[in-house]
């Protein structure tokens, strides 16, 4: 076994990290980073500390293929729940005591500070807020606790970015002490959360867009752990591409469009889907096609009349065509139609991102190309689109780990054209 597979499954094994989403390609290039300009003895003992997962090259090789994609107020439905949940039912109900959140992974710390803005504009005091906020990634903490943020950060197009909560700097925006205050940052592994047992339980948890590069074995793993640490009425908040897998674990979807919040729910059930990593939305748009359809009868006092012929099935190549043509309309008209009708084709996902992204629609692009990517990761066009949109965002970590699952995908379907 060669040194950036051996890597690779270490990285499996301590940190839950999907093999396939990983890849080689991204793993080599941390390990150029790591082990490359070092000379031959020292990279014998850089090679066999990383081997043993230990010391500087270990957390340096963590830095590098994790991807803290992150800013604040992402998504904005989940903080605006936590400030109704909290202003019409727990503070009533709890007139003292703590707070307790949990954010994990908390990436460069923008989550938390979100959570803590939140809190503050829902009435509650500072001294009631605990917010724990663990991540694996030494780089990302250290950006965290630092507090300075530059535009990047600032991604919502809603006017309220917590502005009184930040202070101007000449490198962009920092978080004000006495908000840097209620949060504790420390290392913290998803796969190990043997300390947040000993404080929880937790009111709150956002563990958010770290799922989907994990392996299934891992997701399982966590998701029961998460289970132990929430309060019996606690949120649990998560991405939309992750909620499904809590779901089939027994948690309880809370009915509030876009939060993605579960709560606390009975014994896993099974899944239709086996073990599919397949996207929240499009599981959910599915689930919904194979609800069975009361149909009136054709015959019921009416005339009979000579039967016509069916109109030919949509296709996504039909809507492609139409795309093509800029009949941008007619084209969404048709990938809605199969959705409807239960498509699992990661096409139409695709094809839906591109439309959404000609028209502006950056981040509904985004979710639509990482829709597709669920149902399959080696989708070319979908893993470009991404990347793109990473570097528009300025993720250049992001962007730079889709071209490289792009390339690998390239590469594969070159090799295979020649066999």
């Amino acid at each position: 076994m060669n040194l950036a597979a051996a890597v690779t499954r270490l990285l499996s094994e301590r940190l839950g990290l999907s093999a396939e989403l990983l890849g080689f390609v991204v793993v080599e290039r941390a390990l150029d980073i790591v082990i490359g300009k070092a000379g031959s003895a020292d990279r014998a003992e850089r090679i066999a500390h990383l081997l043993r997962g230990q010391g500087e090259e270990w957390e340096m090789l963590v830095d590098e293929v994790v991807v803290p994609e992150t800013w604040f107020f992402r998504d904005r439905k989940p903080f605006q729940f936590l400030a109704s949940y909290v202003t019409e039912k727990w503070r009533p109900a709890n007139p003292t005591g703590p707070f307790r959140v949990l954010c994990i992974p908390c990436a460069s710390g923008e989550e938390p500070y979100s959570v803590a803005m939140t809190l503050l504009d829902a009435g509650l005091e500072a001294e009631r807020i605990r917010i724990d906020a663990g991540e694996v990634s030494e780089r990302a903490l250290a950006s965290a606790r630092r507090g300075l943020y530059r535009k990047s950060s600032f991604r919502e197009k809603s006017n309220y970015v917590g502005g009184q909560y930040l202070l101007r700097h000449p490198e962009g925006r920092r978080v004000r002490e006495e908000v840097a205050a209620l949060v504790r940052f420390e290392k913290a592994n998803l796969l190990d959360l043997a300390v947040y047992r000993q404080r929880a339980p937790y009111i709150a948890v956002f563990c958010r867009n770290a799922l989907i590069y994990f392996e299934e074995r891992a997701r399982r793993e966590v998701i029961a752990s998460l289970r132990d640490l929430l309060d019996e009425d606690g949120l649990l908040f998560t991405g939309h591409s992750e909620l499904m897998p809590f779901l089939e674990a027994g948690y309880q979807r809370v009915d509030y469009p876009q939060s993605f919040a579960c709560r606390k729910g009975g014994p896993p059930r099974e899944s239709i889907f086996g073990h599919c990593q397949i996207a929240t939305e499009a599981a959910a748009t599915i689930h919904q096609a194979r609800k069975p359809r009361r149909i009136a009868p054709a015959y019921a006092n009416k005339p009979l009349k000579a039967p016509q012929a069916a109109p030919p099935p949509a296709s996504i190549g039909e809507a492609g065509q139409l795309a093509d043509r800029g009949k941008l309309e007619a084209a969404t008209a048709i990938c809605e139609r199969l959705l409807a009708e239960g498509t699992q084709d990661p096409n139409v996902y695709s094809l839906l991102g591109v439309i959404s992204e000609s028209e502006g629609k950056l981040e509904t692009a985004a979710d639509l190309f990482r829709k597709a990517l669920f149902l399959d990761p080696h989708d070319y066009q979908s893993l470009l689109h991404m990347s793109l949109l990473c570097e528009r965002h300025g993720d250049i970590d992001g962007s730079r780990l889709y071209r490289a699952r792009a390339g690998r995908v390239h590469s594969q379907q070159e090799g295979d054209q020649e066999a």
